[in-house]
């Protein structure tokens, strides 16, 4: 299966260029002690910037940080910052090149909350169990907000621009350049992590997600979760 997915290789080329220029002219500060002082909340779907990915979407959070897509923090020891340049953590783990995932380590001052940050709106991530193929499934990106669809297919093979990943959940979800990384939802149960597909959100297209128990399993990760609402 061969996916156009025109927006992720070309446009990660260009962002990588474009932060090298930003840390070189001091619009992006390099590496810097960890602050102490608190620092603020960070939720899944929160935006972020990365000298590897250009700007990308928080998937979840979980003890200690946060799991996004490889594409979007591609190498350990990468610094991670808010969309204003503020200094977020580092890159402390990233799957293999056949699987889409990167653990973020926050810094001492960042505080992990186990809900999606839609909007002006907070989702209680409840759990992570796995839903079926023909649910109804929902994804947040910091491109295209909320969009929802079908789960169609799991365990698929994606021949992506960069090379092939294994092991992919597809979709009829749409999504844009930003939205990478994005969380995926089936009700309050936490799904994947949005990481390609082909078209867009004007004549649609087909997402693809890697599967959260992945990376929790891989790296030993807890993720973080809230109550649901009364």
């Amino acid at each position: 299966m061969s996916p156009a997915y025109p927006w992720v290789m070309p446009r990660r080329i260009a962002h990588l260029a474009a932060a090298s220029l930003l840390v070189a002219a001091g619009l992006l500060g390099v590496a810097s002690p960890s602050h102490a002082a608190p620092l603020g909340t960070v939720y899944g779907g929160d935006p972020f910037r990365s000298t590897a990915g250009g700007r990308c979407t928080v998937s979840f959070t979980v003890v200690g940080g946060f799991l996004t897509t490889r594409q979007c923090a591609s190498r350990v020891g990468d610094v991670v910052y808010t969309p204003g340049g503020e200094r977020l953590g580092q890159v402390a783990a990233v799957g293999p090149a056949t699987a889409d995932y990167a653990f973020v380590r926050l810094d001492a001052g960042w505080t992990p909350v186990g809900r999606i940050r839609a909007g002006g709106t907070l989702i209680a991530v409840t759990g992570a169990t796995p839903a079926a193929v023909g649910a109804a499934v929902c994804r947040y990106g910091s491109t295209t907000g909320w969009r929802c669809g079908t789960l169609l297919a799991k365990n698929v093979t994606v021949h992506f621009a960069g090379g092939v990943v294994y092991g992919l959940t597809r979709t009829n979800v749409c999504s844009e350049p930003g939205d990478a990384g994005g969380p995926f939802m089936a009700g309050g149960q936490a799904q994947g992590m949005t990481s390609g597909g082909s078209g867009n959100c004007t004549t649609g297209g087909a997402t693809y997600f890697q599967p959260v128990a992945v990376p929790l399993a891989a790296l030993g990760l807890t993720l973080l979760t809230s109550p649901a609402p009364a």
